[in-house]
This record gives structure tokens, sequence and C-alpha cells, in this order.
């Protein structure tokens, strides 16, 4: 066996990545606060907001990858404003094949991902509907919570977790479980707890070690999401129009957005058509059908117990993704995709209780607005009825389950880690997760984290 030992914290999605990749060189311990198998909803108080209508996220083996629906888009450098984090996003792009295949796609991720956004352009520019540009997301149809290799002492059910410090270094890490207590030394410690967890392991941490930071779990970001509106395409566009809502390419579905960029720039947003049946707009459809949607199993079962499952634009969406084809229509949903910047919201822990303070500022809701008019506009000329609810409230958004930007990232000393992930007061300590994601324009997450997690564990195998 290995002499060098690493302790991963979180075995959510970049977590379980890492602990994989790892395992072929080092002992490699994982520790996961939520029981094998079992996913656990922390208790959680809201000061402004609420994230949403569903439970989008858990504790338990395999984190937040027991919720997730496994989109696989890139976040584009050219869309990021940070000079510091579009460095580090470029330099991580180089594993974006790999990545995407541990994530369950089969054959060339980028080779297929740019054959989709070209064949989408030229549909979506001959349409006359690509102002902005046009995305895809590509979904494997087969895919399923992350699992971790089995030479990894994997830990599950773990509290009270303590750091020895020597050295400007965690040399041991010492837990419980059912009120045993364990240790393990330490070579190198990533954690990767999640945009909510990690700034509370991050405390704990910074306060082990003697050094202070303010800024744990500032400027949460998430992607404020919803159904915003219908849309009635003409005869002569329908064919295109179908094909940019979905298109099956075997193995992988592909759903193509239309890019809405600001006027100032700052923000970048996108909006998906799904098929309707109805031109009416209802929030409380709308709501329900994410509800529906975002749930798995069990939960989904009880919430098709509402008389609400019989609307006809509910039926349409079930149809959809039971059966992977586009209900005949000419009407479509309009689901938008907001990004947000870093700002005054944020992620903290009350005693032990996780606490989010998220809200939609003035200046995004400005933006939204403006885009949504704009959006109107341009599909006025191949829509024969447009209503799109463009001076919606913060009513009508809520996550996207995207949530990311609670550790800071940069070359200041106001950053808590650097280019290489690594905390700037600890040598041996990194930080791996949605959380160093400073921006995300409109893009899931998912392919990122693993870009990023594949990064990290080739630097911690090259330093410790």
């Amino acid at each position: 066996m290995s002499t060098r030992s690493i302790v991963v914290i979180g075995g959510g999605l970049a977590g379980s990545l890492i602990c994989n990749e790892l395992a072929r060189d080092a002992d490699v311990t994982l520790l996961e606060i939520g029981q094998k198998d079992r996913i656990h909803y922390p208790d959680v108080g809201y000061d402004k907001k609420a994230l949403g209508h569903v439970k989008t996220f858990c504790f338990g083996g395999g984190g937040t990858t027991n919720l997730w629906h496994n989109g696989l888009i890139p976040i584009s450098p050219n869309d990021v404003v940070s000079q510091d984090f579009r460095d580090v996003l470029t330099d991580s792009r180089k594993f974006t094949n790999d990545a995407a295949a541990r994530l369950f796609f089969k054959g060339d991720y980028e080779r297929a991902y740019r054959n989709a956004v070209s064949e989408a352009t030229t549909i979506a520019a001959n349409t006359g509907i690509a102002a902005d540009g046009v995305d895809c997301l590509l979904y494997p149809k087969k895919f399923h919570k992350l699992t971790v290799d089995s030479r990894v002492r994997a830990e599950y059910g773990v509290d009270r977790i303590r750091f020895a410090f020597a050295g400007g270094k965690i040399t041991r890490v010492t837990y419980a479980i059912d009120s045993q207590e364990h240790s393990v030394d330490a070579n190198a410690v990533i954690v990767a707890a999640g945009a909510m967890g990690s700034p509370k392991v991050l405390r704990d941490i910074v306060g082990a070690s003697g050094g202070k930071f303010d800024g744990l779990g500032a400027g949460f970001i998430d992607h404020p999401l919803g159904f915003v509106g219908k849309v009635r395409f003409k005869r002569d566009t329908i064919d295109a129009i179908n094909q940019l809502s979905m298109q099956d390419r075997g193995d992988y579905v592909v759903r193509s957005a239309l890019r809405l960029k600001s006027d100032c720039g700052r923000y970048t947003c996108c909006v998906f058509l799904r098929p309707a049946l109805t031109i009416h707009n209802s929030l409380s459809i709308y709501k329900y059908k994410s509800l529906l949607g975002a749930t798995t199993g069990l939960t989904r079962i009880r919430n098709a117990f509402s008389w609400k499952l019989f609307h006809p634009d509910i039926i349409a969406e079930v149809f959809s993704h039971t059966l992977g084809v586009n209900i005949p229509s000419r009407t479509y949903n309009v689901l938008f995709v907001g990004e947000q910047r870093r700002g005054r919201s944020r992620v903290y822990y009350d005693g032990n209780r996780l606490r989010v303070d998220w809200s939609i500022s003035d200046e995004e809701l400005s933006v939204y607005r403006s885009l949504l008019r704009k959006l109107s506009d341009l599909l006025a000329n191949v829509a024969e009825r447009v209503n799109i609810e463009t001076d919606l409230t913060d009513d009508w958004l809520w996550s996207g389950a995207h949530h990311s930007c609670t550790t800071s990232l940069g070359h200041t000393a106001h950053d808590l880690v650097d280019a290489n992930l690594k905390l700037r007061f600890c040598d041996n300590v990194y930080v791996c997760d949605g959380s160093v994601i400073q921006e995300h324009s409109y893009a899931n997450t998912g392919l990122t984290i693993g870009q990023l997690a594949l990064r990290l564990a080739g630097t911690v195998v090259a330093r410790h």
C-alpha cells in the first residue's frame, strides 16, 4: 500500500471523482456526514427567499448526485468576467472528455458537443432566432449516482471532525462515528462538502489553525430558473423549433438553448423551449411541473397524486420525459435560466443549523425583464402568439440547484483559495466542489465540477 495518506471530506460529485482518481496512488479516506446509500435532507433555515419548491440538496452516499439529472454542458470561459477563474476554467478544459466519461457519457463528448452546437446554431440562424447564439445540453440516457472505489476507506455517518496542525499543515484528522472516535494521518486534505457544507468545514479548519477569514460562505450564487411563458409558433417554423427543443442521438439526448446576453455584458442567460398544449401562463402549474420534474422515486409518485397532473401542459411534459419524444404541438413553454453575480447572498451556520440568505437582486430582475422583452420581440417574427411574463417578479423564479461560489478564488489576500484550489494559509488543504465556481452563466455545474476534480487530483498526486 502507498504511504501517502489523503483525506477527502464530502462524498458528492467532486469527492467521489477525486477519491476514485487518487485511490490508484494513495491511501484515501473519505469522510461523509450522511449514511451510505441513504438520503438525508438537512434542516435549513431561509433568511429571505427559499431556494425552491423541492429539496435540491442532501447528505448521503453520493451527496447531491443522488438527485441530479446529469445534464452535461461546459461553462464557456468567454462568459466569465473574473480573470482568475477564467484561467482556472481554461486550464481545466483539457479534462472535459475524461470528466464526461466519468459522468456516463459514451464516446467523444467534446466532438458530440461541438457538432450539436454547430447544428443547433445553423437551425436557429436559418429560423432567425439566434441573435446571441445557441448552446446545448447533452443528457446521457443511462446514468446513476456516483459510487466510490472499493480501495477507498469510506466512512459514513461521520461527526465532529477535528484537525491537528503542525508546520502550517494538517497532520492528522480525528472524527467520530456513533460516538466512537477515529483518526487518520493526512499528507493532504481535500474539502469537497459542496457549496453548503464546505464553509462549515473550512470554518473549523480556520479555527483549528489559529487563522481568521471573515468571508466564509459569502457570495453564494445559483441559477434563478423558471417557466416564464408560452409561445405558439407558425407552422413553417415548427420543425426547426422541435429540433431545437430535443433531439435523440442514441445514447444521449440534446436540448438546445437560445443564449441571451445583457446589454451591459455582465449577464449571460438562456431559454429552453419545452412542449406544451395551452398558451396560458399559470404560475401554480409551472411550480408543480418543477416539483414533478425535480423529484424521483416515491417522492415523485406521491407528488403525482394531484389534480394538476391532468393539466394538458403537465401531460405534455410527462409524455416528453417518459417516451423521449416531444408531443406534437406548436405551443412551447419558455424555460428561463438566469445568471447571478457574486453579491450579498451567503450561507452560514447558526450553531450547527444551516441557514441560506439568498435573494434575486433588483439589478438581476431588471436584466431578466429586459432580456425577456428582447426574446419576445425576437420570437414575434416566427410565432403566431407570444405570451411571456416580461415583468416577472422573483415568485416566478426558484433555484436551479447549481449552488456555487461560497469559497472565494483568486490571487489576493482576500481570497480563500488560489488557482490550484489550495487554501492560502495551509499548505496541504484544498477545496473542490461547487463552492469554488465563481461564475456559471447559465450552465449546469456538473461537468465543470468533474473537470476541476480531475485537475485537482493530478495536482495532489504531483505535490504530495
